[in-house]
C-alpha cells in the first residue's frame, strides 16, 4: 500500500496477537450489505486443518451477535472474551474440520459504509488487522486461504471482490446476488468486497509474453475518462515488465478500483482499491499503480510472514515500482525516484531504528513509515549493486517462485540470495536490517606514502550506535578518474591509490548511487 492521503486512524491494534495454532485453507463467506445504514448479517463458512489438539481461536468484533455456530455441522460451544471466539480441543491433529458462524451487527470498522442512496459506497479496508471487524477469521498474515464471497447487495451497486466473478444473480426485490472465488491463499487482509455505482472499463490483457492476465479499472462515472487517460493509462505495461522481472502474474485477473480507503492505494489481491480523492482530484501518480501492482507478487503471492518484516511488502513494492518508471520513461527516471526515497530516509526519524526492530509498536499503522518503504527499497537496490544485476534478478524470481502463495521472512529471502549469488551475505542483510541509520563519510586525501601515490581515508561519520558499515568496491572519484575501495566495518579505512600525481581537487564518492550514504564533505590536509 501507499501512506494515506488522508489521516490514519489513529485505533490501538493487537500487535501481540500470537501467530495461529491451525491452519485455515477457505473461506466462505456470505454477507448481506444494507439498504442504508450499517449493519449487516452474515453467514462464514471455514475449513481449517488442525496442527494439534489445541482449541481454535477465531477472530470476530464483540459488536456483533452470533446467531448459531457449528462445527461440522453440529451446534458448537465456545467462549467469548472480547474480539476472539474459543472453541475448545475440536479434535485429533491432521483432522479436517468446518467450522460456522452465523452471525449479525453494526459495523464499526474494516468495512466502510458511506454516503446515502444511490451516491452511497462500500469497501472493505482492512489492513493490518481490521477484517475480523466484519468477517470471522484468522486475522494474522501468517494464515494465508482462498476465499469465495457471496455479496447480496441493492441492485444500484455492482459488486466487486477478489478472484473471478463466477456467478451473479437476477435482480429480486431490488437486490442482487453477486459471488467471486479466488483460487490462490491470500491473507486476510486482502480479503475484500467492494459496491458502488461504477463504470467498467476492460483492457486488452497484459503480461502475455508470460501469461495473458485479464485487466480492468471500475471508478466512478465522472471520475472514468480522467482515470483512464491519467493514472492507469499504462497498467498494462506495468504487468508486463513485472510478469518478466518476477515470474507469471499470481492471481488470474487484476482489477483497478476507486474506493474509500484510508491509504492511497491498497493491494488486496487481485482488486486493488485506490483512494476515490486522489483520484478524484487528479491527485494519483502512475506510480501509485505500479507499487500497488507490485504488491501482487510482494506482499499478495510472497507475504512477510511476522509484522516485523514488513519491509519484504513495502520495499518491494516501493522498489519495484521506481524499476517500472526506469524501464517506462527512462534511466534519469529511476534516478528522480531512488532520490526521492534517499531525501526522504535522510529527513526521517524512523531510520534511528533498524529495518528488523526488536519490538513492534502498539500501533501497527506506525510500522507504516521510511524503514519499511523507502530505506526497504534501498536495501534491495544496495543488494542488487553487491551481486550484480544477474544474480539479482534471479535470485527474485527463484524467491517468488519457492514462496509463491506462501509466507517468507528476512531470513528466506538472505537463503535463497546467498544461493544463487553463491558468497556469503549474512554481513549485507545483519548491517542492511539490523542496523540503524546509514553511513555516513568524510574523504582525507595526502600525499605519499611513494611518487605517485595518493592516501585516501575514509571516515565513518555516523552515530556510533549505528555501527560500522562495509561497503566493498564503493566508487570514489577523482577529478574524475575512478577508483573502487573497499570501505572496512570500521571508523576509519586507508587505501593508497598508485598512478595519481597530485592531490585531487574534487573527490565524488558513489557517483552512479548504488549506496544509502552521505558523504559529509572533502578534505585535504
Amino acid at each position: 500500500m501507499l501512506l494515506a492521503v488522508l489521516c490514519l486512524q489513529a485505533v490501538i491494534l493487537d500487535p501481540g496477537r500470537p501467530p495461529p495454532v491451525h491452519d485455515v485453507l477457505h473461506y466462505d463467506v456470505t454477507v448481506s450489505l444494507p439498504d442504508s445504514g450499517r449493519t449487516i448479517t452474515g453467514i462464514a463458512r471455514s475449513t481449517w486443518v488442525l496442527e494439534s489438539r489445541a482449541s481454535l481461536t477465531v477472530d470476530l468484533d464483540s459488536a456483533f451477535v452470533i446467531e448459531r455456530a457449528d462445527l461440522d455441522g453440529r451446534e458448537a460451544t465456545f467462549e467469548r472474551r472480547g474480539n476472539t471466539l474459543t472453541f475448545p480441543t475440536p479434535g485429533e491433529a491432521g483432522d479436517t474440520i468446518r467450522l460456522g458462524l452465523w452471525y449479525h451487527g453494526l459495523v464499526s470498522d474494516g468495512l466502510i459504509i458511506a454516503g446515502e442512496g444511490d451516491a452511497s459506497t462500500v469497501f472493505a479496508d482492512n489492513w493490518p488487522n481490521r477484517a475480523h471487524r466484519w468477517f470471522p477469521g484468522h486475522d494474522h498474515p501468517r494464515d494465508k486461504a482462498t476465499i469465495t464471497f457471496h455479496v447480496t447487495a441493492p441492485t444500484r451497486y455492482a459488486v466487486i471482490a477478489n478472484g473471478v466473478l463466477t456467478g451473479r444473480g437476477s435482480a429480486v426485490g431490488g437486490r442482487r446476488r453477486w459471488t467471486y472465488t479466488l483460487a490462490q491463499p491470500t491473507p486476510m487482509y486482502t480479503m475484500v468486497v467492494g459496491a458502488a455505482r461504477f463504470a467498467r472499463r476492460d483492457l486488452p490483457p497484459a503480461g502475455c509474453a508470460v501469461r495473458c492476465v485479464p485487466l480492468a479499472v471500475w471508478a466512478y462515472p465522472e471520475d472514468s475518462a480522467s482515470a483512464m487517460a491519467g493514472p492507469f493509462h499504462r497498467a498494462g505495461s506495468m504487468i508486463d515488465f513485472l510478469s518478466e522481472l518476477a515470474g507469471p502474474f499470481p492471481y488470474d485477473r487484476l482489477t483497478h478500483v476507486q474506493s474509500t480507503t484510508q491509504f492511497g492505494g491498497m493491494e488486496n489481491s487481485s482488486v486493488i482499491f485506490y483512494n476515490a480523492e486522489a483520484i478524484h482530484q487528479g491527485r494519483m501518480g502512475e506510480e501509485t499503480v505500479a507499487h500497488e501492482t507490485a504488491h501482487q507478487w510482494f506482499g499478495d503471492a510472497v507475504t512477510p510472514v511476522r509484522w516485523r518484516d514488513l519491509w519484504l511488502s513495502e520495499g518491494f513494492a516501493t522498489y519495484f515500482a521506481a524499476l517500472w518508471v526506469g524501464w517506462a520513461d527512462g534511466d534519469t527516471a529511476f534516478r528522480r525516484s531512488m532520490d526521492r526515497s534517499r531525501e526522504r530516509i535522510f529527513a526521517s526519524d524512523a531510520t534511528r531504528e533498524p529495518i528488523l526492530a526488536d519490538s513492534l509498536p502498539d500501533n501497527l499503522l506506525q510500522l507504516l513509515n521510511t524503514n519499511a518503504y523507502q530505506k526497504g527499497a534501498w536495501t534491495l537496490h544496495e543488494l542488487r549493486g553487491v551481486v550484480g544485476d544477474h544474480a539479482f534478478f534471479e535470485g527474485i524470481r527463484t524467491y517468488v517462485e519457492r514462496f509463491r502463495h506462501s509466507t517468507a521472512s528476512s531470513a528466506d529471502l538472505r537463503a535463497v540470495m546467498e544461493g544463487v549469488a553463491r558468497r556469503d551475505l549474512g554481513w549485507f542483510f545483519r548491517q542492511a536490517l539490523e542496523q540503524s541509520g546509514f553511513p555516513t563519510l568524510q574523504i582525507t586525501a595526502a600525499r605519499g606514502p611513494g611518487r605517485g601515490q595518493v592516501t585516501l581515508v575514509v571516515h565513518q561519520r555516523q552515530p556510533a550506535a549505528d555501527g560500522w558499515y562495509r561497503l566493498p568496491g564503493l566508487i570514489v572519484s577523482l577529478d574524475g578518474r575512478r577508483f573502487a575501495v573497499d570501505v572496512a566495518a570500521a571508523a576509519a579505512t586507508r587505501v593508497v591509490l598508485d598512478g595519481v600525481k597530485d592531490l585531487p581537487r574534487e573527490i565524488t564518492v558513489d557517483p552512479d548511487g548504488w549506496w544509502l550514504l552521505q558523504a559529509s564533505g572533502t578534505e585535504r590536509p
